[in-house]
């Protein structure tokens, strides 16, 4: 009977020491592989830079921002668009380097980060997108290179990147209107003026209109959000607990079972004498109970926090300059001030 109840609460010490360690592991596996990977696209877009390959560098230090956001990483990246000639793109990444050395209390990136954004400033080019009153339509739609500038964005000088980029405008019942504008290397002040629309030419009417049956058509699905569901602080604090819990189980267990072996012989061979340790067996073993109880509980409320971590929309940052590059552009403000 004594060797039975031995081999029974040895499985359950390690079931629900396995158990506690699979939901605190669980719960960092995801950021360990994010940080791991940012690690290897950074030492990645170093050796491309060292061989000249700013193409193909600046992606990888761009992908490895996003997974794990550093200001060594930013300000490699600003670099890197600085060797490639995206000024504005670079100049805004040295802006937004400098606020978060400026937070940590960097002095040498902070200075780094000035120098560059002193030496980048005179060879800064903008774009002016001007909408006069006689062309400004109330459904006019003004894109640049894709990306929609809102009325606010009107007459407002954009810092731009070099190169050639497309400004569009359309309205509801007018042709649309397109042009291009080819940004100069280094300072380069330009502006687009856009015309008045012309109407649409109303279509003659059909004189034999043939009824045809219609399909409908589904109708597309509005864009979706962006969520993340990152993990909260409760689990990590209910992880930690749970784990220091399941460690303490093992221990008053393994005390337990091998005071009660000693107690179990001492009585075969004199029951009276081993009266005395009855009560500190068994009060050991309550305790033993009680630890297992709680490290179950535990492990059963960071699952819970776990997987029933609330959805949130990503948005984007704010930023305090206009500005626009091939792969976005707008008015919000940029860094922290």
């Amino acid at each position: 009977m004594s060797a039975l109840s031995s081999w029974i609460r040895t499985r359950r010490f390690f079931c629900f020491g396995a158990l506690a360690l699979f939901f605190t592991r669980s719960a960092l596996a995801q950021s360990d592989t994010q940080v791991a990977l940012a690690d290897a696209l950074y030492q990645q877009g170093r050796l491309l830079v060292a061989e000249g390959k700013y193409d193909e560098a600046c992606p990888k230090f761009a992908e490895s921002h996003r997974l794990e956001p550093a200001t060594g990483t930013l300000l490699n990246l600003a670099a890197c668009h600085e060797a490639q000639g995206k000024l504005a793109t670079a100049w805004i990444q040295f802006s937004d380097a400098f606020a978060a050395s400026r937070r940590d209390r960097r002095e040498d990136r902070m200075k780094f980060a000035q120098e560059h954004m002193a030496a980048l400033e005179p060879k800064l080019s903008r774009l002016t997108l001007v909408v006069p009153p006689e062309a400004d339509e109330q459904s006019l739609e003004l894109t640049l290179d894709g990306a929609l500038v809102g009325a606010a964005g009107r007459g407002v000088p954009m810092l731009i990147d070099p190169g050639r980029h497309v400004v569009e405008a359309k309205a509801s019942g007018k042709k649309g209107w397109r042009e291009e504008v080819e940004i100069g290397a280094s300072a380069d002040n330009r502006t687009v003026k856009v015309p008045k629309l012309e109407p649409l030419a109303a279509s003659p009417p059909s004189s034999a209109p043939v009824p045809q049956a219609l399909t409908p058509v589904p109708s597309p699905a509005p864009p979706r959000d962006e969520v993340e569901r990152p993990i909260p602080t409760s689990v990590y604090v209910t992880g930690g607990v749970t784990l220091a819990l399941g460690v303490a189980s093992g221990v008053t267990g393994a005390v337990y079972l091998d005071r009660k072996a000693s107690y179990d012989r001492a009585r075969r061979s004199d029951p009276n004498a081993a009266r005395s340790d009855h009560d500190s067996v068994r009060a050991i073993g309550i305790v033993n109970l009680g630890l297992w109880v709680a490290t179950a509980g535990g492990a059963a409320l960071t699952g819970y926090f776990y997987f029933s971590r609330p959805e949130r929309v990503a948005s984007p940052t704010a930023r305090l300059v206009p500005w626009f590059t091939r792969e976005g552009g707008g008015l919000a403000t940029t860094g922290e001030f």
